[in-house]
């Protein structure tokens, strides 16, 4: 049950990450803030779904059975968030929403993927550098989010947001957030492969 409660916070936490986006006035300065939500999780030992599935799927012992708690958990945690933000603060989570579900399946699925790289990344730099941990982290989410990729655990925040401001729930954000579900897996098992034996595993 801690798990479960520690996943959902990280989803939470990215929550915080995307609600610092929206209220930023400059994309540049929202996307470095965005990175609150990944370092928290990391500075705090919570687990993202998109930083550890790889190392879950790909190291042994296995633990894929883990990953389904960690994933509902991560976007209950971000759903609960986008609730309470858009029906507390004004945003432009509905234009986001839009400029989102206008995308196709496959360009979606591509975005999760490079995004799932980019995270990837960030999270194994945490967990194998000795210094200068947050380094990755910041480049990481910043590089993501000023590229247009997509992190499904900050979608989920921005679509319940949108929900929370205008009542209506879009039926096009369930393939929406599955391709980006999908690409959030695919990135870091890609990248994961390709890391040498004698790394330091994630």
């Amino acid at each position: 049950m801690h798990a479960f409660y520690s996943a959902l916070m990280a989803g939470v936490m990215t929550g915080m990450g995307g609600a610092a986006f929206l209220g930023a006035d400059n994309r540049e300065v929202g996307s470095f803030l965005f990175s609150i939500g990944m370092f928290a999780a990391l500075a705090l030992g919570l687990p993202l779904y998109i930083g550890r599935c790889a190392g879950a799927i790909c190291h042994k012992p296995r633990k894929i059975g883990t990953l389904p708690g960690i994933l509902i958990g991560n976007l209950l945690g971000a759903i609960l968030c986008g609730l309470v933000y858009g029906l507390t603060v004004p945003s432009d989570a509905p234009l986001l929403q839009a400029a989102r579900l206008s995308q196709p399946f496959l360009s979606t699925l591509a975005r999760g993927i490079f995004a799932g790289m980019i995270i990837y990344t960030g999270s194994y730099s945490w967990n194998t550098m000795t210094s200068a941990k947050p380094i990755g982290t910041l480049l990481a989410v910043t590089a993501f989010v000023v590229s247009r990729f997509e992190n499904s655990i900050a979608d989920a925040f921005y679509f319940a947001a949108a929900f929370a401001q205008t009542g209506v729930f879009e039926l096009a954000v369930l393939p929406f957030m599955l391709a980006a579900i999908l690409g959030n897996t695919i990135g870091p098992v890609l990248l994961c492969l390709a890391i040498p034996r004698n790394h330091q595993p994630a």
